[in-house]
């Protein structure tokens, strides 16, 4: 009697364990984050880059489908389009003043971010700065 309990009770932690391992791998998701999400050139007469991390903190592969910016001015390249689990990539943002036009003065733009991530699949990053009058080549 007692060797049938304990098969029994084997048993029911291994199905128990079974169930658990098929709940964790269907809900595994990827979960973007951006690291900082604003970026902030300051005051800016030359093109100049800035990196942030694109981070999964998910736990399946993140694929970023695209990248886009709202101006010319800005422009955005990322170091891999697949992030494994909890992984990371560079994402290199760059303001050219001499592209934004003749009006110097604050200006606020934005990267966009698409990804397969069901919560957020579009991200927003603030870009600004400060355009310095003069010849910004």
């Amino acid at each position: 009697m007692r060797r049938i309990l304990i098969v029994a009770g084997a048993a029911g932690v291994l199905i128990a364990s079974a169930s658990l391992w098929a709940v964790w791998t269907t809900t595994a998701r990827p979960a973007l984050r951006l690291e900082p999400p604003v970026v902030d050139f300051g005051p800016l007469a030359q093109r100049a880059t800035r990196t942030i991390q694109v981070r999964n903190d998910g736990r399946a592969p993140l694929r970023v489908l695209g990248i886009s910016t709202s101006c010319g001015c800005t422009t955005a390249v990322i170091s891999m389009s697949v992030l494994q689990a909890r992984g990371g990539a560079r994402l290199e943002i760059t303001f050219d003043p001499a592209a934004h036009g003749p009006v110097p003065g604050p200006a606020r733009h934005a990267v966009y971010v698409r990804t397969d991530d069901p919560k957020t699949p579009e991200a927003e990053i603030e870009v600004r700065a400060v355009v310095l009058r003069g010849d910004t080549r």
